[in-house]
C-alpha cells in the first residue's frame, strides 16, 4: 500500500553498494618520506527516511564499526598497511576497543530540487565518535531513480575538529590535520538491513 501523503518513507542503505572514503594527507618537516592514506569506512547499517517533495522532513542515520575502517588496497605499500591500520584503530586515533561504534544522526536537512528526481541538499547532524558528539554538515547531490536513492558528496574537515590529534612519526612526518571525506551511498525501499553478500 502506498504511504499517506506527507508520511516518511523508509529506505535501508545498501551497505555492499555504498562507499565512504577518507583521504588523509601528510605534513611536517619530512613529509616527502610519508604516504597519503586512503581509508575505506564501510557502513555497517544505515537508514534514510524520505518525505516526498519535502526534503526538510527527511532524515539519515548511519553506523560504522571503528575496527572496520581499513586502508584501500593499492593506496599504501602493502608492508605498511598492518601498521597503519593498527595505529588508526588504536587508542591514539579511533580507540576502537573502548569506542567500537561511530554513528551519524541527522538533525536537519535543507535544500531543494534541481530537476525532477534530483536534489542538492545540506544534511546537518551529530557525529558520535570516541564517546563524544560533534556537529557536522554534509553537502550531498541526491538522485531518486527506479525506487532507489543515490547520494554523492564530499566534505572537508579537520582531525582536531573531531577530537583527534594528528599522529606523527618521530615528530617529523605527521598526518595532515585537514582531510577529505567522499560519500557514495545507495539506499533501497524498506526497513530491513541489507546484508553484505
Amino acid at each position: 500500500a502506498r504511504l499517506a501523503a506527507g508520511e516518511p518513507e523508509p529506505f535501508a542503505v545498501d551497505t555492499s553498494a555504498s562507499h565512504v572514503r577518507i583521504h588523509l594527507g601528510r605534513s611536517g618537516l619530512l613529509k616527502f618520506l610519508g604516504h597519503d592514506h586512503v581509508i575505506e569506512a564501510p557502513i555497517a547499517e544505515g537508514r534514510v527516511e524520505v518525505v516526498e517533495d519535502d526534503p526538510a522532513r527527511s532524515s539519515v542515520r548511519l553506523r560504522f564499526e571503528a575496527d572496520g575502517l581499513s586502508v584501500v588496497p593499492g593506496t599504501e605499500p602493502a608492508a605498511d598497511i598492518p601498521k597503519v591500520e593498527a595505529r588508526m584503530r588504536g587508542p591514539e586515533v579511533l580507540d576502537a576497543e573502548r569506542h567500537p561504534g561511530i554513528v551519524f544522526v541527522s538533525s536537519a536537512v535543507a535544500g531543494s530540487a534541481t530537476e525532477p528526481g534530483r536534489y542538492r541538499l545540506v544534511v546537518e547532524g551529530r557525529l558520535q565518535l570516541k564517546g563524544r558528539s560533534f556537529p557536522v554538515e554534509i553537502p550531498l547531490e541526491v538522485r531518486q531513480a527506479g525506487g532507489a536513492i543515490e547520494a554523492h558528496g564530499e566534505v572537508e574537515w579537520t582531525l582536531r575538529d573531531l577530537g583527534i590529534e594528528p599522529p606523527s612519526v618521530a615528530g617529523v612526518v605527521k598526518v595532515a590535520n585537514g582531510f577529505r571525506m567522499a560519500f557514495d551511498i545507495k539506499a533501497r525501499p524498506g526497513d530491513a538491513v541489507i546484508p553484505k553478500p
